[in-house]
């Protein structure tokens, strides 16, 4: 026992000091293959908008009225479109090789939406800087419904396992998960609460303990409605108050920290993981669409159609343009994670993207992909800054397990890629889109 114990700590210290070395060297193992670029394919949560009723509970649990925003409820905001104008001007000159082109040639694009206002107003703000003085058409499908951006709907789909899948990851103890974030939602408490004066009304029910459907309070049963999903909700609401550049006295009342909007996220990122990343539900949530962007890739590879390709495969630049449960969804499917600088693990902030860059090696003329999480940074988006000068917004390569080589580049082969998304998708639950217009 004693020299297994020594054996593990001297094999611990040694895949340490490789990985201090790694990073003191800076440098690869290998000369990274860069290749030309073929394809690109950003898979984006739309912009700024107003909280969601999900997001105020009807102003059950806060002892001071909610800001005003200058939309409806879940409209993008017109400093969202603002913000989403500069991350289209980095895409353009990050993909200036095809994208500098002001011929209007709409063979270069094809960008499609999910139906709601936010996400087609999103795609529309992106090209206004990314394709400035060219008209380019957004689709979406006819129908309310876009399989694209939503879960199955297929008979196939075990709802029970849905269930047990998630619940078995709290240990079917939702309890449990409340303890987890008891500080956080104790922040969370007193920041809805903490005030004096007019307008201030602190004899509200306190959401860890109580539930109140209709107006009528009554004693919260976290195997219904768990206190963690109302903290991961408002921590979205004050997320969306910073990024549209409120004055921080009204972000969270100006009760809420820079460090505190971080802290409080961690219920939001943590609740998506359980809720969305939980393998069957991300298959269930992502396998239509990975089967898809899977289509795309080879198509941008071998420049022929494939039976679900978005677009045709002349198409350069592909802008799809969803919500934040398909980038965790997708995210959770094929393992991917990622950390920005400033924000927690694997967030989805407004207009974040999963992108996919389809790219032919100068070395053996094989194609390969790499992945890639681009967010601006909040305060990026909070005081809309330039993004084509010296500042650009984070780009973090993601590694894609059972298919990506070394650091930095974490370079696919797109055969392999091709295997990894039919291993992780049911194919009983990626039908063909629906007619898009």
């Amino acid at each position: 026992m004693i020299f297994r114990v020594y054996d593990r700590r001297l094999l611990l210290n040694i895949l340490i000091a490789a990985f201090c070395a790694q990073i003191a060297l800076g440098q690869p193992a290998q000369k990274p293959d860069d290749g030309d670029l073929q394809a690109v394919i950003v898979l984006m949560r739309h912009g700024v908008r107003a909280p969601i009723e999900s997001e105020t509970r009807s102003s059950a649990y806060n002892a001071q009225a909610w800001p005003a925003w200058p939309t409806e409820p879940g409209v993008l905001t017109p400093h969202g479109s603002d913000a989403l104008r500069r991350l289209g001007e980095f895409y353009r000159e990050r993909y200036s090789s095809f994208l500098q082109d002001d011929t209007c040639d709409q063979s270069v694009f094809y960008v499609e939406a999910n139906t709601t206002q936010r996400t087609i107003a999103s795609a529309k703000a992106v090209l206004t800087g990314l394709s400035p003085q060219c008209k380019v058409e957004v689709h979406s499908t006819v129908s309310p419904f876009n399989p694209l951006f939503s879960p199955s709907m297929s008979k196939d789909v075990d709802q029970q396992r849905i269930k047990d899948a998630t619940s078995g990851r709290m240990a079917d103890q939702p309890d449990w998960f409340t303890n987890a974030f008891a500080r956080q939602l104790e922040k969370m408490h007193t920041i809805l609460i903490d005030c004096k004066g007019p307008g201030c009304n602190r004899a509200v029910p306190d959401f860890r303990s109580i539930q109140v459907q209709d107006g009528i309070a009554t004693p919260r049963d976290p195997h219904i409605e768990n206190p963690v999903v109302l903290g991961a909700d408002f921590a979205e609401n004050f997320l969306l108050q910073y990024t549209e550049g409120k004055p921080m006295t009204q972000v969270g009342w100006g009760r809420l920290s820079r460090a505190d909007l971080n802290d409080l996220m961690q219920m939001n990122t943590q609740f998506h993981d359980f809720i969305l990343r939980t393998p069957y539900t991300a298959q269930v949530g992502a396998s239509h669409l990975a089967a898809h962007i899977r289509d795309t890739v080879l198509s941008a590879a071998s420049d022929k159609p494939t039976p679900n390709q978005l677009g045709n495969p002349k198409d350069r630049f592909i802008l799809l343009v969803g919500h934040d449960s398909n980038l965790s969804w997708l995210g959770g499917l094929l393992n991917l994670d990622w950390l920005l600088p400033d924000q927690t693990f694997n967030a989805t902030p407004p207009g974040s993207a999963l992108v996919f860059e389809v790219r032919r090696s100068r070395i053996n003329n094989g194609s390969f992909v790499q992945v890639f999480f681009i967010s601006q940074t909040l305060d990026q988006i909070r005081d809309l800054h330039p993004l084509t000068g010296a500042e650009h917004p984070s780009v973090a390569p993601v590694f894609v397990p059972g298919c990506s080589g070394p650091a930095p580049a974490y370079a696919c082969s797109v055969e392999e890629f091709g295997r990894v998304v039919d291993s992780a998708i049911d194919p009983r639950l990626s039908r063909r889109s629906l007619p898009v217009r």
